[in-house]
């Protein structure tokens, strides 16, 4: 059921050397998805001039509608990583963070380039917006950044988020953890874990996807049962009824709402005159199947 696909980078993909398998495959007509990627800051203490080096290289939109250069991130600043396993408590990034985060994300806004970052808890948006909203002062984010996952991301943050022209792209990792994010938090805290009608009430970008094989799964059926039903994979039900999507909400913020997460929200997201004509022919109605149906 997938036509595109945004990566978010990862450990361990240098660029531009351990993409060379893609572009091969590009340069032979082999590609089956869209592909939209961003830079990910390979080693600590070497990030800045990382990006440095790939502004020299590449930019923003290089490539084609197949296969294209999106910007930086997920990971932005090594000291800034907040991680997402809920089996431990959560993390506190360290003082020289900001510091760190600033460099890199006023390089990024002075050459336009649009950027991710990684951010599971509040506490951790909350310090990386108040380095966003500093260097936005001096230079004026001209293009979309993202913050990625969002889990217990407050009101106000959204509404700090929404002021600066960014969004949010969501995953089902809840549907993997949310036992764990039980245990640790309590139930209270897990029903509106991330607050999906929050961010759509506030009417920022949101997008929906997946995330890493080692956290969750790349199945989009399995996240829409869980934005549409509440329920993990094990069963658990999170959500009572204020924080559950429709399948029609759900399948847009899959479709039209990460449209705008690469920048292709006016070619790519919805059949229409002048839209790219990719589609999926599925095996049953997404709107008509029972909620046990959907995975």
């Amino acid at each position: 059921g997938v036509t595109s696909v945004i990566d978010a980078g990862g450990g361990g993909q240098n660029f531009p050397e351990d993409y060379d398998v893609v572009q091969r495959l590009h340069a032979e007509d082999q590609l089956t998805l869209r592909i939209a990627y961003n830079l990910f800051a390979q080693k600590p203490g070497q990030e800045r001039s990382d990006y440095e080096r790939w502004i020299g290289m590449t930019e923003p939109g290089a490539g084609d509608d197949w296969l294209r250069m999106n910007g930086a991130g997920e990971n932005l600043a090594w000291s800034a990583a907040d991680f997402e396993n809920f089996l431990e408590p959560r993390p506190d990034p360290a003082p020289v963070m900001e510091d760190e985060l600033e460099k890199i994300v006023e390089l990024l806004a002075t050459n336009e380039w649009p950027f991710r970052i990684h951010a599971t808890y509040d506490e951790t948006i909350d310090r990386f917006l108040t380095v966003f909203e500093r260097v936005n002062q001096r230079q004026p984010f001209k293009t979309r950044f993202i913050i990625d996952h969002a889990e217990t991301v407050s009101p106000q943050n959204i509404e700090r988020i929404k002021a600066l022209g960014g969004g949010i792209a969501t995953q089902h990792r809840m549907a993997f953890q949310g036992e764990y994010f039980v245990d640790r938090y309590g139930a209270d805290a897990a029903q509106t874990t991330p607050p999906m009608r929050e961010m759509l009430k506030a009417g920022l970008p949101v997008g929906g996807g997946t995330d890493a094989t080692r956290v969750a799964s790349y199945d989009p059926w399995a996240a829409m049962h869980w934005l549409t039903t509440g329920k993990t994979v094990g069963g658990l039900s999170l959500y009572g009824d204020g924080n559950l999507l429709t399948r029609e909400e759900a399948l847009a913020i899959w479709t039209t709402g990460s449209a705008w997460f690469s920048g292709e929200q006016d070619v790519k997201g919805k059949l229409a005159p002048g839209m790219y004509a990719d589609l999926a022919v599925l095996s049953d109605d997404l709107m008509t199947v029972p909620d046990a149906r959907i995975r």
